[in-house]
């Protein structure tokens, strides 16, 4: 705020008389002469406002806080003095407090003390209030990651060969009955919110060259719904070997089957051979593929010869998936279970690599707490050595008058770094609290969750 000084000069008065001959003169009485001192003193006083003793502290703006600052958190917030730190000059510092006049206050030589030597805690205090101790994994789940993704949102499609090949003896029955007992016993071990749809074709007509067109036309959806393993079961009774084999047009058609909601699908397709009715498997896994979904395409390949295992593994490759070649009803449980295998090691793989990543974390975070609180308390007690230092001269040097109560001023010191200490310590010691049980919670539920979830696999093989 500007001051405007009013300056008003008293002159000497004239008084003069109306006659030519009468004159009256005032005379000016002389000002006593100052002294040097009085001067000062009276310098000192004009500009008393200025002085740095007197003058409000300067603090740090703080911003983006999660919560209030409480008030010993704002007084952590003054701006550091002058010979804070590795500033500290104390022959400076004491040539500095002997502009002090001797007529202040315990409080106020506490205060200018202060002005001094002040550490600098506003970093300290932001990062305490801002401390997050939430620990998390940061790996992806691997449901998000393979071919069984979370259980809501999963669409298995199964296509079932039933040309008349699948009709061939084999050491457990036909081709055909050793399929269907394999699909049961996957969809006995699918997750029950799973949807389902069973797909055959070639399922229609002979394998003559009179019914080629009718067989090849012939891929039909027999179930689609809910994971019913009666209703698929019914499904698959029906279904008996017939004609040609139209892989590419069944695979064309899966996309039907696939619900509009589904966040992803994993599609089965169980063949004995080659493509025999002219259409392009490769062409329609490529383009299932790529749909919005991404699903994935794996071929079980049941007892086929050489063309149709590059055919069926191009089929595959084409459908971001893969190509497996069985001779049994065996081989094909034992492809389900190397699925599951796969399954139990991811999440293994999982659970091992987020614990250790949530450990580190929390180490990282214990530091943390631990390092802001032991910077506030160190600098509170270098702070107080300084401070302790300049409380002594003042009165060593004559600074101030002997009614000076130097164990006053040294207990409003020491009681100031004792608050500050203690801030730094509880404060720090609530966050390393936190951040400790925080880390230790979400280490307990990563374990029981992939535990749990390897123990389903496991008994799902």
């Amino acid at each position: 705020m500007k001051r405007i000084l009013f300056v008003i000069l008293a002159a000497g008065v004239i008084v003069a008389g109306c006659g030519k001959t009468q004159e009256t003169e005032t005379k000016k009485e002389p000002e006593p002469d100052q002294s040097v001192e009085a001067k000062a003193t009276k310098a000192t006083k004009e500009t008393k406002e200025d002085t740095w003793w007197e003058k409000e502290p300067e603090v740090y703006e703080a911003a983006d806080l999660p919560r209030e600052m409480t008030e010993d958190e704002k007084g952590l917030m003054r701006k550091p003095g002058e010979f804070s730190g590795d500033k500290y000059d104390e022959t400076a510092a004491i040539e500095k407090l002997k502009e002090l006049p001797d007529d202040l206050t315990d409080d106020q030589y506490a205060e200018a003390i202060l002005k001094l030597i002040a550490e600098d805690y506003h970093e300290e205090v932001q990062d305490l209030i801002k401390f997050d101790p939430t620990v998390e994994a940061t790996g992806s789940r691997p449901d998000e990651e393979i071919d069984e993704p979370a259980v809501n949102g999963v669409h298995y499609a199964i296509l079932l060969d039933a040309s008349g090949s699948m009709n061939a003896q084999n050491k457990g029955g036909t081709r055909m009955e050793e399929a269907k007992s394999a699909i049961m016993s996957f969809i006995d071990v699918l997750p029950k919110e799973s949807t389902v749809s069973l797909r055959v074709y070639g399922h229609e007509g002979t394998g003559s060259d009179a019914d080629k067109e009718r067989s090849c036309a012939s891929t039909e959806t027999l179930y689609s719904g809910g994971n019913d393993a009666k209703k698929i079961q019914s499904a698959l009774d029906e279904v008996n070997p017939a004609g040609w084999t139209p892989i590419g047009q069944a695979i064309a058609e899966t996309r039907n089957d696939i619900p509009e909601d589904a966040g992803s699908a994993i599609v089965y397709v169980v063949s004995d051979g080659i493509e025999t009715c002219g259409g392009d498997p490769v062409k329609e896994a490529k383009q299932l593929a790529a749909e919005g979904i991404e699903p994935i395409i794996n071929i079980i390949g049941f007892q086929v010869d050489n063309e149709a295992q590059q055919l069926l593994k191009e089929v595959a490759k084409a459908g971001n998936g893969e190509f497996t070649l069985a001779n049994s009803k065996q081989d094909v449980e034992k492809y389900w279970k190397e699925e599951y295998r796969r399954l139990m090691d991811a999440w293994e793989k999982w659970r091992n690599e987020s614990l250790r990543e949530v450990e580190a974390k929390r180490r990282d975070l214990l530091d943390e707490a631990e390092g802001l609180g032991r910077s506030v308390m160190d600098k509170s007690e270098l702070e107080f050595r300084h401070a302790e230092a300049l409380q002594s001269a003042l009165s060593k040097e004559g600074i101030v008058s002997e009614d000076y109560n130097t164990g006053k001023v040294w207990s409003l010191l020491y009681d100031r770094k004792t608050k500050v200490w203690r801030y730094g310590y509880k404060t720090s010691t609530s966050a390393w609290r936190d951040a400790y049980e925080g880390g230790s919670k979400a280490w307990r539920e990563i374990y029981h969750e992939g535990s749990h979830k390897w123990q389903e696999y496991y008994h799902k093989q």
